[in-house]
């Protein structure tokens, strides 16, 4: 194969990382080319030999870090603002639950005040009924049923008949059209 169509340097990194990150046709040229397959191992080696390196010259460590205890005075100072935190927040679940609490006893009273006035409309409606249909039966206060006769079961048509007799079986004449007058 020709020089243009070997792996370039990113190709091999991903190579010696993980083959199969490779395109298909990559991973094929790979296994054919010898050039290609001893760049591969020779990129392989300098790694492994920086990774010695790495290890023989970095210093180990002679004895663990360990950050001081002792006391400082941002931490003396740490019960004061602990202490106020937990005030505030113990004040605001009490606001909270005064909060709650007041809400559900007016929310109850609230609904209490209607159920009585629904109530009440309910009794005043039913003494308006009562009051209507007692008119419907007596059209007339009692002061006037004396005056109209219904009172009396002694007068009925016929008699109202014969008391005041019916103008219209009667015809006067005026001249000789006979008019009514």
């Amino acid at each position: 194969m020709t020089k243009e169509t070997h792996l370039k340097e990113a190709d091999f990194l991903r190579a010696v990382v993980d083959e199969a990150d490779l395109p298909a046709s990559l991973q094929e040229h790979l296994k054919t080319c010898r050039v290609c397959q001893s760049e591969k191992d020779r990129l392989k080696r300098v790694l492994a030999d920086l990774s010695d390196r790495a290890e023989r010259f970095a210093p180990s460590p002679s004895k663990r870090v360990a950050l001081p205890v002792g006391e400082s005075p941002a931490r003396a100072l740490s019960w004061y603002w602990n202490w106020r935190k937990s005030l505030v927040a113990g004040m605001v679940t009490a606001v909270v639950a005064i909060v709650v609490v007041y809400g559900v006893i007016s929310e109850k009273t609230s609904q209490e005040a209607k159920l009585a006035t629904i109530t009440e409309e309910m009794w005043e409606d039913e003494l308006f009924m009562t009051e209507v249909t007692g008119l419907s039966e007596d059209p007339l206060p009692l002061f006037c049923s004396d005056i109209s006769g219904e009172s009396y079961p002694d007068f009925d048509e016929e008699f109202m008949n014969f008391v005041v007799p019916s103008t219209e079986a009667d015809l006067v004449s005026c001249g000789r059209g006979g008019l009514k007058c």
